[in-house]
C-alpha cells in the first residue's frame, strides 16, 4: 500500500480498467473496510498530450476515475448583458487565468464514494431509508447524492485530490472563450443533458457524451449539482482577482455549479452560479475531484 500511495498518476489501459474490481454495493455504508490505497501523492500535471484525442487515458489509481487535463491559460468567466438568462451574481464577464489542472471526466458515483466508506474514510450522509438507491447495484454507477460539503472535500483529499475551485470547474466546464453551455451555444435539450425534469432522476454518469464540454468533460450540465470549494459571494466576480481566484476567505454557504435532473435548463449554463449551507446534503448534490 505505500507504493500506491506515492506513485504519481499512472496510465492504465482500458482493459485493465474495466478488470478493476469497483464495490458496487455492500450491505451497510459501514462494512469492514477494505483494502484500497491510502490519498496519492499530490504531483504537478503531466504536460497535456499534442492530440488529446488519440492519448491513453489517464486514471486516478485510487477510485479508477479517468482523469482530463486542464491545460493553463485565460478563460472568459462570468456572463455578459447579452445572456437573457443571466443573474446579477454571474456578472460582469471577465478573463481569468488559471493553471494547469487535472479533473473528474465524471461526477464521483455511488460505487466509488461507497469504496472511500469500505476504507474507513468517509461516512455517508443520510440512512439509506432516506436514499435507497445508495446501495442498489442497478445505481452503481449514478452519481452519489446526500453528500455535504465537507465530506466531498475529504473523499477528494483520499484520493489525493481537492475540490475544483468555481474558476476551475467553470473553465472546465465551457472551456476557453466563454461559450453558454459545455457542449457549446445550441439550446438543452434530452440529447444533451439530464435536467429540467424531463427524466425525474439520476441517470448513469456519462450517458451524454452529445453533450460533452470543450475538454471533454461529462455532466457538467446536468444531473446533480456539484459543490465547489468556493465560499459564496454574490458580488465576488466584481472584484475576483485575475489569477486562480480561490474565493472569499470567508463566508456562511458554499457554491454550486451545474444544474440537477431537476432544475430549469438555464441552470445548465456554466456561468450559474448557486450556493448552499456546506453542511447540508441533499438530494441533487453531489461533486467531481481536481489534481493539481
Amino acid at each position: 500500500m505505500g507504493m500506491l500511495a506515492t506513485q504519481m498518476w499512472v496510465k492504465l489501459s482500458v482493459e485493465q480498467t474495466l478488470a478493476a474490481s469497483i464495490p458496487t454495493a455492500t450491505p451497510e455504508p459501514t462494512a469492514t473496510p477494505t483494502l484500497i490505497p491510502t490519498p496519492v501523492m499530490r504531483s504537478t500535471p503531466i504536460p497535456a498530450p499534442a492530440d488529446p484525442a488519440n492519448y491513453t487515458p489517464v486514471y486516478n489509481p485510487v477510485n479508477f476515475m479517468e482523469l482530463v487535463y486542464i491545460s493553463a491559460g485565460d478563460f472568459l468567466m462570468g456572463s455578459t448583458q447579452n445572456d437573457t438568462n443571466r443573474e446579477v451574481n454571474e456578472e460582469p464577464q471577465h478573463t481569468v487565468y488559471l493553471d494547469a489542472f487535472w479533473i473528474s471526466k465524471t461526477q464521483v458515483t455511488n460505487a466509488m464514494f461507497t469504496a472511500c466508506v469500505n476504507a474507513g474514510v468517509c461516512k455517508y450522509s443520510v440512512k439509506t431509508s432516506t436514499n435507497p438507491n445508495y446501495l442498489n447495484p442497478l445505481y452503481s454507477s449514478h452519481p452519489v447524492v446526500f453528500i455535504a460539503w465537507d465530506m466531498a472535500q475529504m473523499y477528494c483529499d483520499w484520493t489525493g485530490g481537492r475540490l475544483p475551485t468555481e474558476a476551475e470547474w467553470e473553465k472546465a466546464a465551457r472551456g476557453p472563450n466563454g461559450a453558454k453551455y459545455p457542449w457549446g451555444e445550441d439550446q438543452p435539450r434530452i440529447k444533451l443533458n439530464n435536467a429540467n425534469n424531463v427524466i425525474g432522476n439520476t441517470t448513469a454518469v456519462g450517458l451524454f457524451p452529445y453533450g460533452k464540454s470543450y475538454y471533454g468533460l461529462l455532466d457538467m450540465g446536468g444531473n446533480v449539482r456539484e459543490w465547489v470549494s468556493d465560499w459564496y459571494d454574490p458580488n465576488y466576480y466584481q472584484n475576483s482577482p485575475s489569477s486562480n481566484p480561490q474565493g472569499p476567505e470567508t463566508g456562511e454557504t458554499k457554491v454550486l455549479k451545474g444544474a440537477s435532473y431537476s432544475d430549469p435548463y438555464r441552470y445548465s449554463r456554466p456561468a450559474n452560479r448557486l450556493s448552499h449551507e456546506p453542511g447540508s446534503p441533499g438530494a441533487v448534490r453531489g461533486f467531481r475531484c481536481v489534481y493539481p
